[in-house]
């Protein structure tokens, strides 16, 4: 802070002090156009001038106020008996702002979910700034709390420093801010636009709000109560965006790393009773009466005077191999490896050196339902 901007809050300080008899909301109301009136009166002294000669000093400009404004002169305040309050207006509307920012931020990455979760944070809002509303654009009794003092300090490292330059660059960053921060707000209400109409009209209100808030909240203090947790809301709303699509990507990662089953075919299938005998002209049906048929090879049988195809039931099992051999197509018996185990859990399956038929068994007559 250069000497010129000291010069003018030593000098609203003492008007202030001077004024201090009078209600809070008359103080706010005669230092709001004063505080701009010393500032720009500042930027016109010359190098050897001070505020003091051209105003007088602050008691003798105060009073000078007090009876342009129809108050009458000042008296000495009693010394205050009562108990000091733990919580004045000034620091519970501090501390409300703080508390709102930070819930809002927590609910911002929940918001796209439920939205109602923001009426927590804006009723805190609209609380803390009711306190203070009246206190002025400056909001004096908040800069001047001793939180809010060692705060400003430690935003304010020495010139020259790395942290100094840290600081300067964000804070050329701001305009930019403002800007990504419209469209991260933007962005949230385009994604409820068709799931929570309300939610949907609130988030485009602040959207576009907040491009006016930042600026405003640099020459009146009572915007900070909307612009702080209006970032918040947008940083929220950032990490449930890229929540959301990391565990999108993630899941058509899986999808394309998934792999069907493969699905064997068979030539021909081999049904056992209970006893382990090879069961034929078994017929097979699915569960809507349709027949189960295997594909169907037979090697060269369609070639000219190789005689007539065999007629075999697509569904009927074991099936009979089918040979070609001197011109001819003819069945032989088909033929099985005995199973190393039965097919029940009480019965052995029968023993066979090769490959082991059994005598035909009548199957029984199904008809396939339709």
């Amino acid at each position: 802070m250069n000497t010129q901007a000291l010069g003018v809050e030593h000098y609203l300080a003492g008007m202030r002090a001077a004024l201090d008899d009078l209600p809070p909301n008359e103080v706010a109301e005669i230092m709001e156009d004063v505080e701009a009136h010393v500032a720009e009166l500042s930027t016109e002294l010359g190098p050897e001038e001070t505020i003091e000669q051209r105003l007088g000093s602050p008691e003798q400009y105060a009073q000078e106020l007090r009876q342009a404004a129809g108050y009458p002169s000042r008296t000495e305040r009693l010394p205050v008996t009562t108990k000091k309050q733990v919580l004045p207006r000034p620091r519970a509307a501090a501390w409300g702002l703080v508390g709102a920012t930070g819930i809002t931020l927590l609910a911002g990455a929940a918001s796209l979910r439920e939205p109602a979760v923001l009426l927590l944070p804006a009723v805190i809002i609209v609380l803390s700034l009711a306190l203070v509303h009246d206190r002025g654009p400056t909001q004096q009794e908040i800069m001047n709390l001793p939180e809010t003092v060692r705060l400003k300090a430690w935003l304010t490292p020495e010139a020259g420093t790395p942290a100094e330059r840290a600081i300067t660059y964000l804070k050329s960053l701001q305009p930019a801010w403002w800007l990504v921060r419209a469209g991260l707000l933007g962005l949230g209400a385009v994604l409820l636009a068709g799931r929570d109409i309300l939610g949907f009209l609130a988030i485009a209100a602040i959207a576009v709000v907040s491009v006016f808030a930042g600026p405003r909240a640099k020459v009146d203090r009572r915007w900070l109560w909307f612009s702080l947790p209006a970032s918040a809301l947008a940083v929220g709303l950032l990490f449930q965006v890229i929540d959301v699509t990391a565990g999108q990507l993630g899941y058509n990662a899986s999808r394309s790393s998934y792999s069907p089953p493969v699905m064997e075919t068979y030539d021909n299938i081999y049904a056992y009773d209970e006893n382990g005998k090879l069961l034929t002209n078994v017929l097979l049906y699915d569960q809507n009466g349709q027949p189960i048929n295997a594909p169907r090879n037979y090697n060269s049988c369609d070639e000219p005077g190789s005689g007539p195809e065999p007629v075999i039931p697509a569904n009927r099992y074991p099936r009979p191999q089918i040979d070609y051999e001197n011109g001819r197509c003819y069945t032989v018996a088909p033929s099985v490896t005995a199973p190393s185990s039965s097919p029940s859990t009480t019965s052995s399956a029968p023993s066979s050196s090769g490959s082991a038929t059994s005598s035909p068994v009548s199957p029984t007559s199904v008809s396939p339902s339709k």
